[in-house]
């Protein structure tokens, strides 16, 4: 079966459109220790040509240019030692050493807007010119769907949230083009569901649900939160049980937008196991436990998770409950333990006004506020209170990444604050968009702008997949009516 999967998921394998992006650098001339700069007018995600030439006398040695490739231009300027916890060999530093004049191309792919490069080592002077770098993708530029969006702060998220889309679109939905490379669960859900509204690529995600479906699954049958799709297909090796509730979440969302109920029914078994490993974990008290596989949430190691991941188990079971509905299947199992898991978070999890409770040895989050609403746990101004709450007050924990920015926006949404998600959207993606992104970042902390998760800025990637849905929520809820070509 495993082969099956994976097979089906070759064979969706997409077409990568190739765009040649010509920064205006003309002809330069230089010596050693020289250094120029391109600037290719937005973030692109390719590969990089140059002509390599000689100026008054042939270049007898080899030359050695460093090429430093950046995402922002902030990135140009830190020569400050790495001491990150992530390898420094997905920092987009290069040192190239070419033994002959003529038309070269860098053989790694890079996600960049600007590019320096220096003269390290050459013999005689020399000169840099004809530069051209190739974007890719495998978004289909002629079938993005257009809105009329004529707020222009709306206007100018809704264009970084599609290049940040855009650039992740590869051979699968990419988490960032910088850096991992590869396909995660969590940002999955996330990409799918702007893709619908955008870029529509139903074969890509169904190509990247039966991917999942080939992963290694560990005892309890859920299934790796990321894998490789080139050279090989490979699972990775780390078990997100938050994650792995997201394939359901994804494959409901799957067939709501496209109708296919063979893709749905095939990995809905899938989907089905994992629920049902979540439900067996249950405590004396019927709160989930975290017994299947680590817990993400957000990127917040020191945070307690339990109400958050109760949440996201409802979520999940409201999500397919919707699906079987509309395919006209039975939901009262899973009903019945939607209502039973509501009950026990309002008995245990729930003070009253907050979700402040034992389990999360009694911390204060904006995380367990926003996956109790999402959940249906509490609903109208039992909601809007808990979501003003947490966000407002000063000793909550906040958000530190736009996946769990998204799901804040969603339960304000869900709640009926409207206006509130909106200033949200605004605020979080606007800071981005004001610190110079020309795509959306992995982490944005409005308080600490140079907050990494490994230690170091320079390795967060900064065209990341689970900050490109502000281009969903613009044109669900807060585009105008009609579209404009």
């Amino acid at each position: 079966m495993k082969e099956s999967y994976s097979e089906k998921a070759y064979s969706l394998e997409p077409k990568l459109y190739k765009t040649k992006i010509t920064p205006s650098q003309p002809l330069t001339v230089m010596k050693r220790g020289d250094s120029l700069t391109l600037d290719l007018g937005s973030h692109y995600v390719g590969y990089l040509t140059f002509t390599l030439w000689y100026v008054d006398h042939f270049i007898d040695a080899p030359v050695t240019l460093r090429f430093r490739f950046a995402e922002v231009y902030d990135e140009l300027e830190d020569d400050s030692p790495y001491h990150g916890t992530l390898s420094a060999s997905w920092l987009q530093d290069e040192t190239i050493t070419l033994d002959e004049i003529g038309i070269h191309t860098l053989p790694r792919r890079y996600a960049a807007r600007y590019v320096r490069i220096t003269v390290l080592h050459s013999p005689k002077t020399l000169s840099l010119s004809d530069f051209s770098f190739t974007a890719l993708t495998s978004a289909d530029e002629g079938c993005l769907i257009h809105a009329r969006i004529d707020d222009p702060v709306l206007k100018a998220l809704d264009t970084v949230s599609l290049r940040t889309l855009k650039n992740c679109m590869q051979r699968v939905f990419e988490d960032g083009p910088k850096r991992d490379r590869r396909l995660w669960l969590g940002d999955l859900r996330l990409q799918a569901l702007t893709s619908y509204e955008t870029y529509p690529s139903p074969a890509l995600v169904r190509r990247c649900l039966y991917l999942f479906a080939a992963a290694d699954k560990n005892e309890y049958g859920l299934m790796q939160s990321f894998v490789f799709d080139s050279p090989i297909f490979a699972s990775g090796n780390w078990i997100i049980t938050d994650y792995a509730l997201m394939f359901a979440v994804t494959l409901s969302d799957y067939v709501k937008a496209t109708g296919d109920t063979e893709t749905f029914f095939e990995l809905l078994p899938i989907a089905e196991t994992v629920l049902e490993s979540l439900h067996k974990t249950r405590d004396e008290n019927g709160i989930v436990t975290t017994r299947c596989g680590d817990v993400f949430i957000d990127w917040n190691r020191t945070m307690s998770k339990r109400t958050a991941l109760h949440g996201v188990y409802l979520y999940t079971l409201r999500k397919l409950i919707a699906a079987l509905k509309t395919l006209h299947r039975s939901t009262s199992r899973y009903e019945a333990r939607l209502r039973e898991g509501i009950r026990d978070a309002i008995t245990h999890l729930y003070n009253g006004k907050a979700f402040i409770n034992p389990y999360d040895r009694y911390e204060y989050s904006v995380h367990a506020a926003v996956w109790m609403v999402l959940g249906g746990v509490i609903t109208g101004a039992d909601a809007q209170l808990c979501l003003t709450d947490a966000l407002t007050s000063p000793e909550s924990i906040k958000p530190f990444t736009p996946y769990m920015h998204h799901y804040t926006v969603e339960a304000l949404i869900e709640a009926g604050l409207l206006d509130n998600a909106r200033k949200y959207l605004e605020e979080i993606w606007g800071g981005m968009h004001a610190r110079g992104g020309d795509t959306f970042f992995e982490v944005y902390v409005k308080d600490d702008p140079d907050f990494s998760p490994y230690g170091d800025k320079k390795i967060n990637s900064m065209c990341h997949a689970w900050s490109c849905t502000p281009a969903y929520f613009i044109r669900r809820y807060f585009a105008s009516e009609g579209e404009t070509p």
